[in-house]
């Protein structure tokens, strides 16, 4: 075996190792691959050059060249980042012709602190497994190869030795890297000089100079590079006879063949073939790497963040908060969690919800309900009302709405509201959640500022979703701080938790408790972009754990979705239609494996709250 086929869980078109790397015996694969050295060093033979990777260096190896890792002695952990060419040919349906070199000999090429820093964040994403970040690790990686293709798809030769191009002329840039993709294309054809230039509209002249300048070598010693190159794979992977090998990559004659290869791979073929097709990649040489933890991934990968030249604070500074919590399962607790939930209805939800009401009563887990009337309500339907939520098995009362008065708030409607509930609830020494259940008054009219979990119109507010998590959750609370809180679920046969990491600040905290106006609201809750991570260690029983991540956010909550339309008085379509959008928190679930400690991380950009729920899968192994 020699070809690697890439193997991409669940169709995922990204696969990363992060891992210290004993050997990865030669091999090659069709896809782009990135080799990222994170730590430490480590020996990279490619095609012909062998090079000595530090820490902080990529390689890019484009697919269809033989390459292999060797440790030197020394600690590394390696970055081997893979990308399928089926899927992102859609975007760039060039790419299996890419011929991106990544390698420089410069430590002060900034294009390559850009290029750190976009992988560096795919690996942070895809380690800690931030919310939705498959779709975001996918969405930057379209950005790379855009960028690889603007700065890096192309190569020069140093030495014998091929490099990165570094060079600012756009033009030459872009002539030198359709020559490489066109003679790579064609290297099994007659190509001359006199044909590339006529492509190129120069003279045969200008066109020498231009690509022995430019590239280090000249046109037929590059077109003898490519062939050779080329024709690793077919001396390693088929016993074809030398002869037959030539001829395929385009040399006339054998001796000619011999001759190149034997200048740039320090050996003749078939001696080549003998002296490495004992350390090609098989059942019984397989790749010897040990891969880190998450949580040693994310450590390392910060670190390395942090030591990209880039990293100098701006003036529109966004502040990254990063927390670590080891949970002790025996810790004594803070308090013990049981919600229970009282939700205030009116006749007014009655005639509008119709059945619905009870639906949403049921969504809500409400265990007691309140009856406001008014002056002028029917005394029959509030017992029709009474008599029906009785039978469910409400506990039910009735109360003189007047006695119910409070004031108004955009941050009521908006994602401060569920903030508020999860930074109190947890320490307020009652276990009963009040809540209304919808905004009083014209459908029409969507935001009021009103203390309810649903608009008039009946469209989910970020509370609405608040209460249901909240009502769900019961346990032990464990941590309790400003930003998380840790929950020992009541599952005393299972490992169960619930993880909660809150990002806000104080004018968020504070929004709901003034006569705050929507405009005010949405500049105080868009212009907080603050990221919160929380690295949650947990030991555990061995295992398989389902791990259930819920965000909420401002991102699609109705005060966003009529913040884009600039907050009319009255939603501008249809009434059909507004039921239509989605307000629900996003989900992610996912099934890890733990030996001894589960370690999850939450990234929280900009207000809103992660709910994490972790429970033992299945029964013991």
């Amino acid at each position: 075996m020699l070809f690697e086929k890439t193997a991409y869980p669940d169709n995922y078109p990204i696969n990363i190792t992060i891992a210290n790397v004993t050997e990865y015996p030669y091999h090659y694969h069709q896809d782009v691959e990135f080799i990222y050295v994170l730590k430490g060093e480590i020996r990279l033979k490619n095609v012909c050059h062998h090079y000595l990777l530090k820490e902080g260096d990529i390689f890019t190896n484009s697919g269809h060249e033989i390459h292999g890792l060797t440790a030197t002695g020394k600690e590394n952990v390696v970055a081997i980042i893979q990308v399928s060419n089926r899927f992102f040919t859609q975007y760039f349906p060039t790419l299996g012709k890419a011929c991106f070199m990544s390698y420089v000999n410069n430590d002060k090429y900034l294009k390559m602190d850009t290029f750190r820093k976009m992988l560096l964040h795919i690996l942070l994403d895809y380690s800690r497994k931030s919310f939705n970040y498959k779709n975001a690790c996918v969405d930057q990686m379209i950005e790379v190869i855009n960028y690889l293709n603007q700065y890096f798809n192309l190569f020069a030769f140093d030495d014998q030795v091929v490099v990165d191009f570094q060079n600012d002329n756009s033009i030459a840039v872009e002539r030198i890297s359709r020559i490489i993709n066109y003679v790579y294309e064609n290297h099994s054809s007659r190509i001359t000089l006199e044909e590339l230039a006529e492509r190129e509209h120069l003279s045969t002249f200008y066109l020498s100079h231009l690509i022995r300048d430019y590239m280090g070598i000249n046109f037929q010693e590059f077109l003898c590079f490519a062939r050779v190159e080329m024709s690793e794979i077919l001396l390693l992977e088929t016993d074809r006879k030398i002869s037959a090998i030539a001829r395929d990559v385009g040399f006339s004659t054998t001796s000619y063949y011999e001759k190149f290869f034997s200048k740039w791979f320090g050996h003749a073929p078939q001696e080549y073939r003998e002296l490495y097709m004992p350390h090609i990649l098989s059942a019984a040489r397989p790749a010897r790497l040990k891969r880190l933890s998450a949580n040693q991934a994310v450590t390392l990968i910060r670190r390395c963040m942090s030591a990209v030249s880039d990293q100098e604070k701006s003036a529109s500074v966004i502040d990254r908060l990063h927390l670590s919590l080891d949970v002790d399962p025996q810790i004594t607790p803070v308090t013990q969690i049981r919600l229970s939930l009282e939700v205030v209805i009116t006749q007014e939800d009655y005639h509008i919800m119709g059945e619905g009401l009870f639906s949403r009563l049921h969504e809500l887990n409400a265990s007691r309900v309140i009856l406001a009337f008014r002056q002028g309500d029917s005394e029959a339907t509030t017992a029709l009302i009474t008599n029906r939520l009785t039978f469910i098995g409400y506990e039910v009362s009735t109360v003189c709405d007047n006695s119910l008065c409070c004031g108004s708030s955009a941050g009521y409607d908006s994602i401060a509201a569920a903030i508020q509930m999860f930074r109190t609830c947890f320490i307020s020494k009652e276990n009963i959640l009040h809540c209304r259940l919808r905004d009083q008054g014209e459908p029409s009219r969507i935001l009021k500022g009103l203390p309810s979990c649903l608009t008039s119109c009946l469209v989910p507010k970020p509370s609405y979703y608040a209460y249901r998590f909240l009502r769900n959750i019961k346990g032990s609370l464990l941590y309790w701080g400003k930003y998380y809180c840790v929950i020992k679920n009541d599952m005393p046969e299972k490992d169960s938790y619930t993880l909660v990491a809150i990002n806000y600040n104080d004018d968020i905290e504070h929004l709901y408790m003034r006569n705050a106006t929507v405009y005010e609201a949405n500049d105080i809750i868009t212009s907080f972009k603050d990221e919160l991570n929380v690295d949650f260690s947990i030991p555990v029983e061995p295992g398989q754990y389902v791990i259930a991540k819920y965000a909420l956010s401002n991102f699609n909550s109705i005060f966003a979705h009529m913040s884009h339309l600039g907050f009319p008085e009255d939603f501008p379509l249809p009434e059909a239609w507004i039921h239509m959008l989605n307000t629900e928190p996003q989900a992610q679930v996912n099934i890890e494996h733990a030996d001894d400690k589960l370690h999850i991380s939450s990234a929280v950009k900009g207000a809103g709250i992660h709910i994490i729920v972790v429970e033992k899968y299945g029964g013991d192994e």
